[in-house]
């Protein structure tokens, strides 16, 4: 199954990945906050581990885009163009 051209497998781990960072955020709040305030420290500590978290979100978003791009022709089935400008399409079409 395709969602805009791109299959269902990307769209669920780009969706995974965001979802999986969103909870990370959720808990590492959760455990700045447990005693009522923020240090510097835990500031510090929450930003540097959450480049991981982003990479793979950026990563997963990256491929993403490139499925976008690389949309099929619903004419000739080609990538690289799209149903107005396929060089495949007749002028009666």
């Amino acid at each position: 199954m395709q969602i805009q051209g791109v299959d269902l497998e990307v769209w669920v781990a780009v969706l995974a990945a965001l979802g999986a960072l969103v909870l990370w955020g959720l808990k590492r709040y959760r455990t700045v906050m447990a005693d009522g305030k923020v240090t510097l420290d835990e500031v510090i500590g929450t930003l540097e581990g959450s480049e991981e978290h982003i990479d793979e979100v950026d990563e997963k978003v990256d491929r993403l885009k490139d499925a976008l791009k690389a949309r099929k022709c619903s004419v000739c089935g080609g990538t690289g163009h799209d149903k107005r400008n396929c060089p495949n399409k007749t002028e009666e079409e």
